[in-house]
């Protein structure tokens, strides 16, 4: 594995995060702990996210020639 974690690890850990502050047994100071962490969680899972979408290319035959060819991913809505 990469020196990142893998983008399901940070989606676990920020699940944590999100629970913990939800709850009232954390100070103030922790509070801002894991704000912080999970603020760095949601970046690295967004940019996980991100260099997925530009990896992925789907193929499709052409028509006319029978040949694959790539095309760029179309997310919804776009």
């Amino acid at each position: 594995m990469d020196k990142k974690q893998s983008f399901e690890s940070n989606l676990k850990q920020l699940e944590e995060v999100v629970k913990a502050l939800e709850g009232n047994e954390v100070s103030l100071e922790e509070m801002l702990s894991l704000f912080e962490n999970g603020i760095r969680l949601t970046k690295e899972c967004t940019t996980a996210l991100d260099e997925a979408e530009q990896k992925i290319n789907i193929l499709m035959k052409n028509r006319d020639s029978g040949e694959l060819e790539e095309v760029p991913f179309q997310g919804i809505g776009e």
